[in-house]
Protein backbone atom coordinates (compact mmCIF):
# COMPACT_ATOMS: atom_id res chain seq x y z
CA UNK A 1 0.00 0.00 0.00
CA UNK A 2 1.94 3.12 -1.77
CA UNK A 3 1.55 6.16 0.60
CA UNK A 4 2.78 9.65 -1.50
CA UNK A 5 2.74 12.95 0.41
CA UNK A 6 2.87 15.99 -2.20
CA UNK A 7 3.93 19.08 -0.61
CA UNK A 8 4.04 22.12 -2.62
CA UNK A 9 4.21 26.44 -2.10
CA UNK A 10 1.22 27.55 -2.53
CA UNK A 11 -2.08 25.99 -4.08
CA UNK A 12 -2.98 23.71 -6.66
CA UNK A 13 -6.64 23.37 -8.57
CA UNK A 14 -8.74 20.54 -9.00
CA UNK A 15 -7.30 19.87 -12.37
CA UNK A 16 -3.95 19.75 -11.24
CA UNK A 17 -4.00 17.75 -8.50
CA UNK A 18 -6.25 14.55 -10.52
CA UNK A 19 -3.58 14.98 -13.09
CA UNK A 20 -0.45 14.39 -10.58
CA UNK A 21 -2.96 11.96 -8.65
CA UNK A 22 -2.47 9.68 -12.29
CA UNK A 23 0.66 10.21 -13.09
CA UNK A 24 1.57 9.21 -9.65
CA UNK A 25 -0.21 5.86 -9.58
CA UNK A 26 0.21 4.75 -13.06
CA UNK A 27 3.96 4.93 -12.38
CA UNK A 28 3.74 3.12 -8.82
CA UNK A 29 1.26 0.67 -11.45
CA UNK A 30 4.07 0.30 -14.15
CA UNK A 31 7.44 0.21 -12.12
CA UNK A 32 6.20 -1.37 -8.96
CA UNK A 33 3.22 -3.26 -9.83
CA UNK A 34 1.00 -1.54 -6.92
CA UNK A 35 -2.52 -1.03 -7.79
CA UNK A 36 -4.17 2.19 -8.12
CA UNK A 37 -6.94 1.69 -5.65
CA UNK A 38 -4.30 1.02 -2.98
CA UNK A 39 -2.47 4.17 -3.48
CA UNK A 40 -2.84 7.08 -1.40
CA UNK A 41 -1.54 10.42 -2.32
CA UNK A 42 -2.07 13.55 0.21
CA UNK A 43 -1.48 16.81 -1.26
CA UNK A 44 -0.06 19.14 1.58
CA UNK A 45 -0.08 23.03 0.20
CA UNK A 46 1.66 25.24 2.20
CA UNK A 47 1.98 29.19 2.51
CA UNK A 48 5.41 30.72 1.85
CA UNK A 49 5.27 31.95 4.52
CA UNK A 50 5.68 28.92 6.01
CA UNK A 51 8.30 27.30 4.16
CA UNK A 52 12.10 28.52 3.60
CA UNK A 53 14.53 27.89 1.88
CA UNK A 54 17.99 28.56 3.69
CA UNK A 55 17.27 31.95 5.40
CA UNK A 56 14.16 33.14 2.68
CA UNK A 57 11.06 32.55 3.25
CA UNK A 58 9.12 32.03 -0.05
CA UNK A 59 6.27 34.39 0.25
Amino acid sequence: MPYVNVKVVGKLNKAQKEKISKDISESLLKHAGKAKDHTYIVFDEVSGENWAQGDRLFV
